[in-house]
């Protein structure tokens, strides 16, 4: 085996340390042996101090005893063995077995044969021996070695101790370096850095370019400091300072990696921040507690016509619009002192006088200790090609959705003429009746009261000619949506009036099973009585279908549920399949022969308008179900 793989496997850095501390000879004993067995050759260590008084080696270290001696203890002498290591430093365990001296007694009552014995002297004026029992496939040829090794490292520690009090006393960790970067000295603070490292590989810790820093360091006799090196994860900051009278440098270093990793991370974030903020679209900018700008992105002047040093001091306020102002304002300083975080859609001013939609997402930035609001943190964008698109989209919906109504009310048109022809009939034959009365009114007294009535009776067929003619006026009606709370059962009803001869004529019945106890719901009431009627005449269609000459029902249902209104409308008719079930909500589709395709995805579209939905799914024993979901009615 070769000297060098016994020898870098003994960790002896943590007994060095020790034995710099100079503590009593019993611990130096005790950590030496600990070190050694470190070893995987050497099986047992023993570190024994000559007594001069008795004349033999007393063991000092905490390991296992030896026993004694063979013989009279009174007569136990070990001179033989301290004369014999004075002229070798090193012998044998065979070679000392034979020496006339106690502790051979003692060997060989151990059973100790394969190891040596080193001379060793740990504290000054005190002599020693180091007994080392190895594995037996071991060789003993690296032990002498061994021993020179412990040796110098014995009058390293002593030197160190010493020539460098100060150095040795160093809480960080350091060491001279002569003028060519060869390590003088070190303190234990250094040996900890090392963990199990050899003192010799000290130079792993150095930065690669130490010997030019050492040199210029001596020659241009300035300290050179902050210079970093990399051992293995770890970050270590170097400072050299100049001993010129001495031609030494003293190198101290500190433990910096966490440090260094946060300055770079910080590093990183501050460059991607200002990438973010040079680059990106969207207006980034920090206000005050009360809505004055303390610096904005480069977007603004893309956005607004303002560059980031005009909008600083600004307040935010003086830029929204009129309406905006007080409602928004207000709202957004209190959610972010209650919650923190708060997202408003409004009107800002352009430098130019225009205005323009913002969407803008907040965040309060808190004092740690107090919880007090100290800066506002918000991203804001242009959304005004957004909400003029959604504006085009509502009306081209709304204008689709009166083109459907108009279309529907030809569909209608024989019933409501029917609805308009059966009062105004009414309203003729009353007339005639009165006509003729009045005529014999001077010899029938009672013809007098028989012409009131038929007033009467002509006042209430025009009042409901009137009614129909104003509901379907109403249903025609073109302009802008007017939201509000309705009640459902009502338009439900009117809706269920409005289709009531085309129901008759399919001898379809409509059950109306809707309580009169429902919450409001919040929606338009035209385009609402015409998603209840598309639902209801195609269900008409659906029961005319599966049962024609025959009568037939459909019914209405409703009830609260999930904070939303539900309302039903269940016909008899054939059903789908469950492919057409998928499609029955596609613009332009449609199983009747003569239909447009856009009774049910108008109506889907003005519901999901409301903030509901439209579903189908099959109905029990058959048929369809078309089920609504609205809005609870909110109070204002």
């Amino acid at each position: 085996m070769k000297t060098d793989a016994h020898l870098s496997a003994v960790p002896l850095q943590s007994w060095l340390r020790i034995q710099r501390e100079a503590p009593p000879l019993g611990e130096r004993a005790e950590a030496l042996r600990q070190a050694l067995l470190g070893c995987p050759q050497v099986r047992q260590a023993w570190y024994l101090a000559w007594q001069p008084a008795s004349r033999t080696y007393a063991q000092v270290d905490g390991g296992p005893r030896l026993p004694p001696g063979m013989g009279d203890p009174l007569e136990a002498s070990d001179e033989a063995l301290f004369a014999a290591l004075g002229e070798q430093s090193s012998l044998t365990f065979d070679a000392l077995r034979r020496l006339p001296c106690w502790l051979a007694g003692r060997l060989r009552r151990a059973a100790l044969h394969h190891g040596q014995a080193l001379a060793l002297q740990l504290q000054p004026g005190q002599p020693g021996v180091l007994l080392l029992q190895v594995d037996e496939a071991a060789g003993l040829e690296w032990l002498p070695w061994l021993r020179e090794l412990l040796v110098q490292m014995v009058e390293l520690a002593s030197g160190l101790a010493r020539s460098a009090p100060l150095l040795s006393a160093d809480p960080q960790p350091a060491l001279l370096l002569d003028a060519e970067a060869r390590l003088l000295e070190s303190n234990a603070s250094l040996q900890a850095l090392l963990g199990e490292r050899a003192l010799a590989q000290v130079g792993e810790l150095l930065p690669v370019n130490h010997l030019p820093l050492v040199r210029a360091c001596l020659e241009q006799c300035r300290a050179i400091e902050a210079v970093e090196a990399q051992d293995g994860e770890r970050i270590l900051i170097w400072s050299f300072v100049p001993d010129v009278a001495e031609r030494r440098v003293l190198a101290r270093c500190r433990e910096a990696t966490r440090e260094i990793r946060e300055q770079r991370e910080a590093a990183r974030a501050r460059r991607l921040y200002r990438l973010i903020t040079e680059n990106t679209t969207d207006l980034i900018s920090r206000h005050t507690p009360g809505g004055v700008f303390l610096d904005a992105s480069p977007a603004c002047w893309t956005l607004l016509g303002y560059w980031p040093e005009e909008l600083r001091g600004m307040a935010v306020d003086g830029l929204l619009h009129p309406q905006d102002q007080l409602q928004q304002a207000k709202q957004a300083r209190e959610a972010l002192e209650q919650d923190g975080y708060h997202t408003m859609t409004y009107r800002i001013r352009h430098r130019d006088g225009h205005y323009l939609w913002f969407e803008t997402a907040s965040r309060a930035i808190r004092e740690t200790y107090t919880g007090a609001v100290v800066e506002v943190v918000s991203v804001s964008r242009d959304i005004t090609a957004r909400i003029q698109a959604e504006e085009n989209k509502r009306r081209l919906e709304d204008e689709l959705a009166h083109t459907t109504r108009l279309i529907t009310l030809g569909e209608l048109a024989s019933g409501i003429a029917h609805e308009i022809n059966q009062p105004l009939a009414a309203v003729v034959n009353y007339a005639s009746a009165s006509q003729r009365y009045l005529q014999g009114v001077g010899g029938d007294p009672a013809a007098v009261d028989k012409v009131a009535q038929g007033l009467a009776r002509i006042t209430e067929h025009a009042n409901h000619a009137s009614a129909v003619i104003k509901r379907l006026r109403a249903f025609l009606r073109k302009g802008q949506r007017r939201m509000q709370a309705l009640n459902l059962a009502e338009v439900a009803r009117e809706a269920v009036r409005l289709c009531n001869w085309e129901a008759g004529a399919a001898q379809v019945a409509v059950s109306d099973a809707l309580p009169d106890n429902l919450p409001p719901v919040f929606a338009d009431r035209v385009l609402l009585e015409q998603v209840l009627l598309n639902l209801l005449r195609n269900a008409i269609e659906a029961n005319r279908d599966q049962h024609p000459g025959s009568a037939s029902q459909i019914r209405l249902q409703a009830q609260e549920r999930e904070g939303s209104l539900m309302i039903r409308v269940i016909d008899q008719g054939p059903g789908v399949s469950e492919e057409q079930l998928g499609k029955l909500f596609t613009p332009f589709y449609t199983s009747k022969a003569d239909g447009l395709g856009l009774g049910l995805s108008m109506s889907r579209s003005i519901v999901e308008g409301f903030g509901g939905s439209l579903d189908a799914l099959p109905a029990e024993g058959g048929g369809l179900c078309l089920e609504c979901r609205l809005p609870l009615g909110r109070e204002d």
